[in-house]
């Protein structure tokens, strides 16, 4: 009897000891468990701190960069229209009309150019051209005359010590550029001398005029910093921000800074964390409560062998099942990162053929306007007015050729970025077409052009800069891909619910497997090879209609010509609101 109560008092205190076992394990591992994640969370915060200053630091880069090209750009933009036979003669003479729509206008038009001044060689100022409007009498503002008038008196003197100096580099070549607020907005000013480009004109030292353009950085500037930089909501400020790493310091010509461009910092690093702290919680919190689920079936298990043989049975094969989901989900994971590098590869792919693709295209151009204009300099006698009228064609329509080129691709990232708003109000769509076919008529005087556009009412609401585009695409193509059928058709027909303008060309076609990807950006039907092109016109040609509501068809036969058929509804075309892209 008395061995009986010390066996069961030996195996009372036996039980003890392993329910003190059992918890001690359990605690040891609740406590493992939770060093892990801690220091698992401790890295992976680590690692979102040097990811996302990496990325700031390339963000910063990426807006240098775009501000410095937007400083040096000022003085290559003046170029165009201070380096020039007619700018240096009309300025000579003060026809302020020449002057407004060769220079104030254009300037203000292709470069976005805010404000223009020309000072005379007695330093008075002799035009002005500020925001969008002629200033007549031309007059300084009240918040850029102090700056702008100092940029000019710096040029001046930069040109007498030219003068004085033998051997001096180019007068061509000498620009200043500056850095200044102008009332409370920043800006780039630079000053230019007006200067002939051929040896048929001779100026006198001292005798030259002064050109200034000043562009604001917090308008069209900034616009193309931020796109160059991928970034949204970049804007410039007075001061810093918070976050000093998302701010590129403006500097001033002396050496200061009248501002900071900032912008919203985007966080790799935090974005992925936020993400996935809910399910890394998630698991901590399953992980845990295994841990304690384990710990109590150990418990069990202690006292008794066979539930514990079970118990330990029933965890292995649970495990099992979560590490073989687990892993599943890893491999999908896997297989999902496979599939967006492959996506990426191609996607980058697509950007090298577009780069290089628009490179040649810019390039023949370029070339052609490089060969007349050298034909016209060593032409310097005897040069009649048709040869020069000649030549002027040729560059002119290579310069129609790159800016509707500029065009294209501005208007295909716009729309790809989702930045159009269609601004429209009422106007001639005829009147549009015909435009549109008299200027292409002028470019191709081999081609003829059959119009019937009489059903098309006189007055609709539509975005006229937008339709301009779609017209001069649809047109130029008819001609381009029609070299040997000079007959171009334009029709159109109009019912109660849709006008309807077909445009047809008898020339080389294409062939019915490349029509369902025709308005695919960057793509080009096989029967187009050798034809200059970029792709992305015809895609920008129907995002154009589809945000007028309407549809662009297409049919064509190879060797028998291509007919485009835009329908837009009567409905749209009626209405004034105004819809964003």
């Amino acid at each position: 009897m008395r061995v009986n109560f010390q066996v069961r008092g030996a195996i009372k205190r036996l039980q003890v000891l392993t329910v003190r076992l059992t918890s001690h394990i359990t605690f040891v591992l609740v406590t493992l468990t939770c060093a892990a994640a801690v220091l698992l969370c401790g890295f992976a915060w680590l690692a979102a701190v040097k990811v996302d200053d990496l990325s700031l630091r390339r963000q910063a880069d990426f807006v240098g960069q775009g501000l410095d090209e937007q400083i040096a750009a000022l003085p290559r933009e003046q170029e165009s229209v201070t380096k020039w036979d007619d700018a240096f003669l009309y300025a000579k003479q003060r026809n302020h009309e020449w002057l407004l729509d060769n220079v104030g206008r254009w300037t203000s038009r292709y470069f976005g150019h805010d404000r223009t001044y020309i000072f005379d060689d007695t330093n008075r100022l002799m035009f002005a051209f500020r925001d969008g409007a002629d200033a007549m009498p031309p007059r300084l503002g009240d918040d850029d005359g102090r700056d702008v008038t100092a940029l000019a008196g710096e040029m001046r003197a930069a040109l007498v010590e030219r003068a004085a100096e033998p051997g001096a580099e180019a007068l061509g070549q000498l620009a200043t550029v500056r850095t200044i607020m102008i009332g409370n907005r920043p800006a780039i000013a630079s000053a230019r001398p007006i200067l002939p480009s051929s040896a048929r004109m001779q100026i006198e030292a001292g005798q030259e005029f002064i050109a200034v353009s000043v562009k604001f950085i917090d308008g069209k500037a900034a616009e193309s910093i931020a796109h160059y930089a991928r970034l949204e909501g970049l804007h410039f400020a007075p001061s810093k921000s918070e976050d000093e790493r998302a701010q590129v310091p403006v500097p001033s010509h002396d050496g200061g800074t009248i501002g900071y461009l900032v912008w919203p910092p985007i966080l790799p690093g935090f974005m992925l964390l936020r993400q996935i702290a809910p399910a890394g919680l998630g698991c901590l919190a399953l992980l845990i409560a295994v841990v304690f689920w384990l710990g109590r079936g150990l418990h069990r298990t202690s006292l008794t062998l066979l539930d514990s043989q079970a118990q330990l049975t029933h965890h292995r094969n649970h495990l099992e099942e979560m590490v073989a989901d687990r892993t599943a989900e890893i491999e999908r994971q896997r297989e999902e990162l496979d599939r967006l590098l492959v996506h990426e590869r191609q996607v980058n792919a697509l950007q090298r053929q577009f780069v290089a693709m628009a490179s040649h295209e810019f390039r023949t151009p370029l070339a052609i306007i490089d060969a007349a204009a050298q034909r016209l300099c060593r032409s310097t006698t005897n040069v009649s007015g048709d040869y020069v009228h000649e030549k002027a064609g040729v560059i002119r329509s290579a310069v129609v050729r790159m800016v509707d080129l500029m065009e294209s691709i501005l208007a295909s990232g716009r729309l790809e970025t989702g930045q159009i708003t269609l601004k429209r109000s009422e106007g001639d769509l005829k009147a549009l077409l015909v435009t549109c076919c008299d200027r292409q008529r002028h470019l191709s005087r081999t081609h003829v052009f059959h119009l019937d556009l009489e059903p098309i009412p006189d007055v609709l609401t539509f975005d006229r800069s937008a339709m301009e585009q779609v017209f001069t695409n649809l047109v130029s193509n008819a001609v381009k891909y029609s070299p040997n059928a000079p007959d171009i058709h334009v029709r159109a027909r109009v019912d109660e619910k849709t006008v309807e303008i077909a445009i047809s060309d008898s020339g080389i076609g294409m062939d019915a497997e490349d029509l369902p990807k025709l308005f695919q950006p960057y793509y080009r039907a096989r029967s187009a090879t050798g034809i200059a092109g970029t792709g992305i016109g015809l895609n920008v040609v129907k995002q154009v209609v589809e945000l007028h509501g309407g549809t662009v068809e297409v049919t064509s036969e190879l060797g028998k010509g291509t007919t485009f058929t835009i329908l837009l509804p009567i409905e749209f075309l009626l209405s004034d609101q105004q819809v964003a892209a």
